[in-house]
């Protein structure tokens, strides 16, 4: 065998011997390697390797092991099995690659254990420190294919407060075309199902030079839940309950000059989020963003555009203090664009197509402060540049808003609208403007009664000057206001029942001292003070019904039909604004008032129209004190206003058609008209001019119950009435110097009336005063006045009334004149027979009445005129007075049957007992008893007769013949009775115990000279024998005593009173009186006079 040939076989021996010996190690040794030798040298780590079956083909390089674990204390590392295949041919390409690398149900677990220790702890060591080799290699690395099959991955921590655990089933894993030579991190699909989430899938590609990286992620249904309990701290945050869907499509590209990062087509879906720290607490039931794209440029400057389809937002809620929810809200078609230039200058706009959110409720400690249904807005777009900001949103929309008041108040409104909103804001200003606010369906309601209902207002051309406070309005509609409350008091109910009207009470203590600091710190702060000017104020047809609840009444009152306008309003109250108010109310009350007004300082000029042609509906006021009703009035003024310093006003006046009817429906007090002419008032002076009451009416009547109705009508309250004497009287008792000033000049009274009735006699009585007329001077309280008013009683008589008089001071000094001419007394009749007990058959009366009154003194006289006085025949009545008419009219009429009298009075007018009817009676009185009791003094006086006494005619005792000193009497009987040619003469025959004794001293002395006449004894001697047993035995004392027994006849004594009336009798008929004026009257014993005449009575026949 040559050389050659034993080299060719040994060559060929050792090749095939190598590669048998390669083939055996392959298909043997390797796979016995894996099972036993690997085991061995994992034990020295406290770790153990079961590998059930493993081949490996060292011809084509695969290698497949089945059912292997590794496992330390506790399972770590598990797979079903494993397969790689190499290209072992290419490390001659300086490049290690692997084909394929293929995990089939790989199982990987770690667990960290209470000592913070890993389950793979065993195979890191201490010792084995790296040491950073910044070498670059020259040998490639390249995977083509790699997959993990359903795969599963758990991660248990036990060091952690709480334990935290995670599970990645069905991992499905696939990498290629990995190559660092070609400088591509290769594609990665990726997917798995776990306790965080649901699925995981990636799909990517990566590429090193330039480096770009590619794909997708998708995350479905991850729980946030395990991860927020594990490593949040608890007890600042504590997240849960959130579950995240997200899908993004990525690419990043890097090279030397830029990096550019985009998504596309991404999505963001988080659900059931709850976030609490501390008292805070937010909950979101879902955030989607189902579309979203950002494509950014980054390099010296950087570019960056985010656009969203929309952003999605549901059962969103916030709880602190103040706890808002929101149901849902989506912002639509959002595009963010912003620029960083190399200066660090930020560039960016932002758009915005619209807004919608619903059912926004805010409360605050458990009350609920407002609900909104919906929030609509389209069009928002803004801009920062240079330090330059705008915003500007089209229009927004609040619809459904709710605010309860409170526990019985809510306030509606339907909706708001406001467009076309900007904000500029730069180093030098910050102004918002809007074109227009509008906001409608105002409603206000407490205790489910309406309060306040505004059909909408409108605000046009708003701007606001934030820096310098400043806020202007073009124009404010306020549009069919209508307000609805009770009036108790001085309070409406509606302020009480929505609960806004407790305050607490002012503290006045430190008042003087805040005061002056505010006043300080406001000069100070005026600059910054909020400053307003509103061109255009307007109320439109305003509707306000107010019910005022007086004394137990409901009365309605309805502005209606008013507009209100106010024009250039403004912070600036130096400045005058203008205001106008124009009212056609239902209830026919119509205003018109045109004013400019400036605050500061106060000066308010205007003029007033107002008319009112329903005044009957104010006489409910009146109603708890009068028993009546107005059935007709109306009223217009017509003024002039201006206060400055003072204030100073003219006004019109003009009343109409007043009627006041009693309860009965019938007429008590009317007047066509009263008219003034002017009304001045300037400072504390108020001068009427011109005063004309046009056929005023009045009724008075009397009942069958004596009632009057004037006074009927008044419903007295004894309790107030004191309680105003006493608030007058202390009115009266603290006077100002400052009070008003009062004067009414040229007052007329125009075709007055007066109907009197009285129903309270024995037969009906009415008279009427028509047709007065009358004028008054000024009414002043530094002149007089002096007035005349005339008319006509009854058919044809006349009556007149002048006055002199200081009107605020009556008792100071007063004249007053009333003159009755030819009053019919016929008319009178029914009080003559109800109070005088008779008829009146014919007569007149006139009368002159003069009263002055001078520092409270009251004098007066009443000359009054009867003519031809007749009265008739006589009538029974409990309410005659017992007045000696008869007599009284003989006396008192003279030969024409006049009667005239004058009745003076006096009084003093601060007596608190004074009164005028009582003073007229009394002097009525002390006139009939004059007459009564001595109507020949009364006459004497009358007639100028002096002081003689006519009452009685005197005789001596015994004796019935006229003495000389009572024949004078006899002529002046004479000269009365001519006189008083009514009159007739009484003559009461007398007797007296003067006449008693002279009959027993008469028939003494008979009896004694009978005695001696028969006896012969003397006379003292006779006497003793009459009374043996007197004692004393004087002439005086013997005849008193011898009287006594004597008897007198009262027939003698009745027999000398009549002879001695006849005496007198006689002697008038022949000084010339017929004998038919004389009446006897019976005989009756009387006093003596002067114990030596007995007197006859003369006295006037009734």
């Amino acid at each position: 065998m040559n050389k050659n040939k034993k080299i060719a076989l040994i060559s060929g021996i050792s090749l095939v011997s190598l590669l048998l010996f390669y083939t055996l190690l392959g298909f043997f040794g390797v796979p016995y390697a894996i099972k036993n030798v690997a085991p061995k040298y994992l034990k020295d780590y406290n770790a153990t390797l079961f590998v059930k079956e493993a081949k490996f083909n060292p011809f084509t390089f695969e290698l497949n092991a089945t059912n292997a674990e590794l496992n330390t204390t506790l399972p770590l590392f598990s797979t079903k099995q494993v397969d790689v295949k190499l290209k072992p041919f290419s490390i001659f390409k300086k490049l290690v690659e692997v084909d394929i690398f293929r995990l089939q149900e790989p199982n990987v677990k770690i667990l960290r254990d209470k000592n913070s220790k890993f389950n793979f702890s065993n195979f890191i060591s201490d010792d084995n420190a790296t040491t950073e080799d910044n070498s670059t290699s020259s040998i490639n690395f390249a995977l083509n294919n790699a997959k993990i099959i359903k795969g599963s991955f758990s991660y248990s921590d036990q060091n952690l407060t709480k334990p935290f655990n995670v599970n990645f089933d069905d991992i499905n894993y696939e990498l290629s075309s990995l190559n660092t030579k070609k400088n591509s991190a290769g594609s990665h699909i990726f997917d798995s199902n776990s306790t965080l989430a649901h699925k995981i899938d990636l799909n990517g590609d990566i590429k090193l030079n330039p480096l770009k990286i590619e794909g997708n992620i998708s995350i479905k249904n991850f729980s946030i839940d395990p991860v927020a309990i594990s490593f949040i701290d608890n007890d600042t945050l504590n997240l849960k309950n959130a579950v995240i869907n997200l899908g993004i499509n990525y690419a990043l590209i890097a090279d030397e000059n830029a990096t550019n990062i985009n998504l596309k087509d991404s999505f963001l879906n988080v659900k059931s989020l709850n976030i609490d720290e501390g008292k805070n607490e937010l909950s979101l039931g879902e955030l989607e963003l189902p579309k979203f794209d950002l494509s950014s440029k980054i390099a010296d400057k950087i570019d960056a555009k985010l656009e969203s389809n929309a952003i999605n937002l549901s059962d969103v809620s916030f709880k602190n203090a103040i706890t808002a929810s929101l149901k849902s809200l989506n912002l639509n078609d959002i595009s963010l664009l912003a620029n960083l230039n190399e200066k660090s200058e930020l560039n960016a706009t932002a758009a915005l197509n619209s807004i919608n959110a619903n059912a926004l409720k805010i409360d605050e400690t458990g009350k609920n402060l407002v609900n909104l249904k919906d929030i609509n807005a389209s069009n928002l777009n803004a801009n920062l540049a240079n330090n330059k900001t705008n915003l500007a949103l089209e229009k927004i929309a609040f619809e459904g808003i709710n605010a309860p008041l409170s526990k019985n108040a809510n306030a509606n409104v339907a909706g708001t609208k406001i467009s076309n909103i900007s904000f500029t804001q730069d180093t030098n200003k910050s102004l918002a403007t809007l074109d227009e606010l509008s906001i409608n369906g105002i409603n206000l309601k407490a205790k489910n009664k309406e309060i306040l209902d505004i059909a909408d207002v409108l605000t046009k051309t708003i701007k606001f000057d934030i820096l310098n406070m400043a806020l202007s309005a073009e124009n404010i509609d306020v549009n069919r206001p209508k307000f609805n409350s009770e009036l108790n008091g001085s309070s409406l109910s509606a302020i009480n029942q929505l609960g806004l009207g407790e305050q607490e009470p002012a503290k006045t203590a430190n008042h003087r001292t805040k005061t002056k600091k505010e006043n300080t710190s406001a000069s100070k702060s005026k600059e910054s003070e909020f400053k307003f000017d509103i061109k255009n104020i307007n109320v439109n047809n305003a509707n306000i019904a107010l019910t005022h609840l007086f004394e137990g009444e409901k009365i309605a009152h309805k502005f209606d039909n008013l507009f209100v306008k106010i024009a250039n309003l403004s912070s600036d109250f130096s400045k005058p604004f203008d205001a106008k108010v124009d009212m056609k109310s239902s209830q026919k009350l119509n205003l018109d008032l045109t004013s400019k007004i400036k605050l500061e300082p106060l000066d308010i000029t205007a003029k007033i129209k107002l008319e009112d042609k329903n005044l009957p509906k104010y006489f409910a006021y009146a109603k708890p004190f009068l028993e009546a009703d107005l059935s007709s009035g109306e009223m217009s003024i017509d003024a002039q206003l201006h206060y400055a310093k003072d204030i100073k006003a003219d006004a019109k006046l003009s009343v109409k058609d007043i009627r006041l009817d009693d309860k009965n429906k019938e007429k008590l007090i009317a007047f066509k008209s009263l008219e003034v002419d002017k009304i001045s008032l300037f400072k504390n002076n108020l001068e009427i001019t011109g005063v004309a009451l046009n056929s005023p009416f009045i009724k008075a009547h009397l009942s069958k119950e004596r009632e009057f109705n004037l006074s009927k009508i008044v419903k007295e309250d004894k309790n107030k009435a004191q309680s105003e004497q006493k608030t007058e009287s202390k009115k009266a008792a603290s006077k100002k110097d400052d009070e008003l000033n009062f004067s009414i000049k040229n007052f007329s009274l125009n075709n007055g009336e007066v109907d009197f009735s009285d129903a309270s006699l024995f037969m009906p009585f009415a008279t009427k005063i028509s047709n007065l007329n009358g004028k008054l001077t000024d009414i002043d309280k530094k002149r007089p006045s002096s007035g005349e008013f005339k008319g006509t009683v009854g058919k044809n008589g006349f009556s007149q009334i002048t006055a002199k008089l200081f009107p605020f001071e009556l008792k100071q000094n007063t004249d007053i004149k009333l003159d009755f001419k030819d009053i019919d007394l016929i008319d009178i009749t029914p009080y003559s027979g109800q109070f005088l007990g008779y008829k009146i058959k014919k007569g007149k009366l006139n009368l002159n009445l003069n009263y002055s009154v001078v520092d409270s003194k009251l004098n007066g006289s009443n000359l009054i005129n009867f003519d031809t006085l007749t009265l008739g025949e006589k009538v029974d009545s409990k309410d005659a007075v017992n007045l000696p008419l008869s007599l009284a009219i003989s006396i008192l009429s003279d030969q024409n049957n006049q009667i005239n009298i004058d009745l003076p009075v006096e009084g003093n007018l601060d007596d608190p007992d004074f009164k005028y009817g009582g003073v007229i009676w009394a002097a009525v009185k002390k006139l009939f008893a004059d007459i009564t009791l001595a109507p020949f003094r009364f006459l004497g006086n009358a007639l100028g007769l002096g002081s003689k006494d006519l009452s009685s005619i005197d005789f001596l005792a015994g004796s019935s013949e006229l003495i000389s000193s009572e024949a004078p009497k006899i002529a002046d009987f004479i000269k009365l009775t001519t006189v008083k040619p009514m009159m007739k003469l009484s003559i009461t025959p007398t007797y007296s115990e003067i006449d008693v004794l002279y009959f027993k001293e008469k028939r003494l002395d008979q009896k004694i000279n009978q005695i001696i006449a028969s006896s012969g004894k003397d006379y003292i001697t006779v006497l003793n024998s009459l009374v043996p047993n007197a004692k004393d035995k004087s002439d005086k004392a013997l005849r008193e005593e011898a009287t006594k027994a004597i008897e007198v006849d009262k027939e003698k004594l009745v027999e000398l009173a009549n002879e001695r009336a006849n005496a007198v009798k006689e002697a008038l008929i022949k000084a010339g009186l017929e004998t038919g004026r004389i009446n006897i009257n019976d005989a009756t014993s009387s006093e003596s006079k002067q114990n030596t005449y007995t007197s006859v009575l003369m006295g006037v026949a009734n």
